[in-house]
């Protein structure tokens, strides 16, 4: 079932990489901000699948950063 409201298109069957570029694509940011962006946008149901997506990719970006910048 096709949601039109949906930040992004067809978001359930996206890879992360995928997700990320199509974040991009909409806000034309860096990734982090581009997927914030995008948990925002989908923020009306915290409960909602979609909004969980946004943000649990956007925490693996950010911990993937401060575990990077940690690493040096």
């Amino acid at each position: 079932m096709e949601n039109h409201d949906s930040v992004v298109m067809a978001w359930e069957v996206l890879t992360d990489e995928e997700a990320i570029e199509a974040a991009i694509e909409k806000h034309g940011k860096d990734p982090t901000t581009s997927v914030a962006y995008c948990a925002f946008e989908g923020s009306g149901s915290r409960d909602g699948p979609e909004y969980r997506f946004w943000f649990d990719l956007f925490l693996k970006l950010v911990k993937e950063a401060h575990v990077g910048w940690a690493r040096y």
